[in-house]
């Protein structure tokens, strides 16, 4: 018969190895992130997986004068949300949860910086990037009270505001197409949004699972978006199809008045598109426009561009800078004018096509999908 005492002993032997084995599987496979937020102080903050979607809580801590500390088991490498909020407003940063020690720094101008861990330095390297963070800075600069706005300045901004993103996407963009490590594309992937081609970066997502496997974080979250952005082009696609154009007149680039109407009637098609000067997406389609009206402008195919604009500087310097050579308007009442209010226009870009009788006959196709269809149209 064991004495009880030797029972006892051999308890506390068994629970003690069983923390130690605990205590090393921790440290082995655990996201350790020591942050700075000079500006916080008591509050909440947290690390958030989806966080639009079905929110998951990874991790919290409070923000205690301008520091906090996070730590999580560590099931697979995936990207994340680290949030708080201050007042009704919400901050977001994307960090990565890998195995081991990373340190979190927000910069006066509200630019993050991870530093520590393989995917945190690599695939968030574009916020240490000397161009990107000097990009950042002139940008806070112009928000500033007190800052110079209007004319020059304002589109100066804009152009750094364009730039800060080009650095970033193609920086992701590269990591994507890596071809050697399907963590990395699949996350650059989520930070991309799917952009700029969500049909080609999905190929590299589903090729992605197949070596991590479809119940991944970053594979669910991957597909999750492009349900979500396949879903919102079916909504908006279609709109106002068989239903006539919305006449208009308004002045052109060069002051002169432009009847919408005039060229409806002058053109087997007419491509009517929403853009704005501060649009990343609108500009980054304007090579496709040109392409298009190049091949089909001396079959019948008129494009007309509307801005979204609300400055004449703005629009005159980013339509000079695009070099457009179709009819360009605009009212410079933004998302205020009366012509936004009578098209599908829910975001931009958006457009519509109009026959020669004035009906419209597509609406909000971009990329591809528009090339197609003007193809199809001129057969």
């Amino acid at each position: 018969m064991i004495p009880t005492i030797y029972k006892r002993s051999q308890l506390l032997l068994i629970a003690a190895l069983a923390i130690c084995l605990f205590a090393f599987q921790q440290g082995k496979d655990v996201f350790d992130l020591t942050g700075e937020i000079k500006d916080a102080d008591n509050v909440e903050i947290s690390l958030v997986w989806d966080l639009y979607g079905a929110a998951k809580t990874m991790a919290k801590d409070t923000i205690r004068n301008g520091h906090f500390h996070l730590q999580c088991p560590v099931n697979e490498v995936v990207n994340v949300s680290l949030t708080y909020h201050k007042g009704r407003e919400m901050y977001s940063y994307p960090v990565i949860i890998e195995k081991g020690k990373v340190k979190f720094q927000l910069m006066p101008t509200g630019l993050s910086q991870v530093t520590g861990g393989k995917y945190n330095t690599w695939v968030l390297g574009y916020q240490r990037d000397t161009a990107y963070v000097r990009t950042d800075k002139l940008i806070w600069q112009f928000r500033q009270p007190g800052s110079v706005r209007g004319g020059d300045a304002e589109w100066e901004s804009i152009q750094n505001f364009m730039h800060h993103f080009d650095i970033r996407s193609q920086y992701l963009q590269k990591i994507l197409n890596n071809g050697k490590d399907p963590v990395a594309a699949a996350m650059a992937a989520v930070l991309l949004e799917l952009e700029p081609d969500r049909a080609k970066t999905m190929v590299i997502v589903n090729a992605a699972a197949q070596r991590l496997g479809d119940s991944s974080y970053v594979i669910r979250q991957a597909r999750k978006m492009d349900k979500a952005q396949r879903e919102l082009i079916a909504r908006r696609q279609g709109a106002m199809v068989g239903e006539p154009y919305v006449d208009f007149t308004l002045p052109a680039i060069n002051g002169e008045q432009l009847r919408l109407g005039s060229l409806v009637s002058a053109n087997k098609y007419t491509l009517l598109q929403f853009w704005a000067s501060w649009c990343v997406p609108c500009r980054a389609e304007i090579p496709v426009l040109k392409q298009l009206y190049s091949t089909y402008h001396p079959k019948g195919l008129e494009i007309v561009s509307f801005s979204m604009d609300n400055s004449h500087t703005n629009w005159l310097k980013a339509s000079e800078k695009e070099g457009m050579s179709w009819p360009n308007v605009s009212d410079l009442l933004a998302d205020k004018s009366p012509v936004i209010k009578s098209y599908p226009v829910n975001g931009i870009p958006a457009n519509v096509i109009i026959d020669q009788q004035g009906k419209i006959v597509a609406s909000n196709l971009l990329g591809e999908e528009l090339e197609e269809k003007i193809k199809t149209l001129f057969r």
